[in-house]
């Protein structure tokens, strides 16, 4: 039994000094870990940048859009007013 455990204890003693060697192979998969999480990660950097992009051009169509809905509403108005004044002078005119 004695045997037994002192080749237990071996094997466990051996299996640090056993995975201590790996480091080296286990390196390159982490680096291609890494060359990989960098690749995706400028690649959402360039989505990013054409959806900021996008973002621009949409708040630059929606300025433009204010402005003639802001523009169209100044002319209906004056329109209205134009309307009113001149019913107020035909009413005047069938009056007399």
């Amino acid at each position: 039994m004695t045997a037994r455990v002192a080749a237990a204890c071996l094997l466990v003693l051996a299996s640090p000094l056993a995975t201590a060697h790996q480091p080296p192979q286990a390196a390159a998969p982490a680096t291609a870990g890494t060359a990989a999480a960098r690749a995706k990660l400028q690649a959402l950097q360039g989505q990013a940048k054409n959806e900021d992009a996008e973002v621009k051009q949409l708040k630059a169509k929606v300025d433009t859009l204010e402005t003639s809905t802001q523009a169209a509403r100044r002319a209906l108005e004056e329109r209205d007013r134009k309307i009113a004044e001149l019913q107020r002078q035909l009413e005047a005119k069938q009056g007399h």
